[in-house]
């Protein structure tokens, strides 16, 4: 019954949203200015590291991935980008970050086998999306949902203010997509923690935001990587037999 009741939400939602939906693509352009940050850093990064040939492979490849990230986003998905660090569930009525990651890669995998390239690095993009977002606190804690906006802004807004949150170096890696979904999320919600007793607006959000961005550059580096060694690299080699 709960789970009937779950669906039959997430269907009126849905419809609510087709509504607004031209209003969401002009924020969507702006937000994904930080997705498309992370992805650059997060390729020079493969390079610092001495990773060159994934740095390389990504660099020839920057269009398709950023291009997935933007798409994302797009007509109300991001509705299914939350996954509770605890609970480990999206929004009441919709699917979670996990799932979608989960259903991107494998897609992704699915055209690399086809041949198709390009496709295979745009739903690659698309599930980098994920990977970024729950370094984000209020993708991982409902209760933060309404200052989500508020702190998306600030975080553009010093990104065009040529504000430093790059990092060089420092890759990281996990072995699954379920991995870095789980870690960044259990990350996410340590920091927020960390800060929450901060009254200044302005220093919370610069001290969370300098380790969020971090961490989504190094565990992105880290997820660009790992699909590299274990699909790109796989599946030329398999093509040469």
């Amino acid at each position: 019954m709960g789970k009937r009741m779950e669906k039959t939400y997430g269907k009126m939602a849905r419809r609510v949203m087709v509504a607004v939906n031209p209003i969401k693509k002009v924020a969507i352009k702006t937000h994904c200015v930080v997705h498309k940050y992370i992805n650059i850093q997060a390729i020079e990064i493969l390079k610092n590291d001495g990773y060159e040939d994934a740095h390389m492979f990504y660099k020839k490849h920057l269009k398709q991935l950023n291009d997935g990230v933007t798409w994302a986003d797009q007509d109300f998905k991001s509705t299914n980008h939350f996954f509770h660090y605890e609970l480990e569930k999206g929004l009441y009525g919709f699917s979670n970050a996990l799932v979608e990651c989960q259903k991107y890669y494998d897609e992704s995998i699915d055209l690399i086998k086809n041949g198709e390239e390009h496709k295979g690095l745009f739903f690659l993009g698309a599930s980098a999306h994920l990977i970024q977002d729950m370094t984000v606190p209020h993708h991982v804690n409902n209760r933060l949902l309404k200052s989500h906006r508020k702190f998306e802004l600030w975080i553009i807004d010093r990104l065009f203010k040529h504000h430093n949150f790059g990092v060089s170096s420092g890759t990281k890696k996990y072995n699954s997509v379920e991995e870095f979904i789980k870690n960044n999320a259990k990350f996410s919600n340590e920091v927020h923690n960390k800060y929450l007793n901060i009254e200044d607006t302005e220093q919370r959000y610069f001290k969370v935001t300098s380790e969020i961005l971090k961490e989504a550059q190094i565990t992105t580096a880290g997820y660009l990587l790992y699909y590299y060694d274990n699909i790109i690299v796989r599946y030329d080699k398999e093509k040469d037999l």
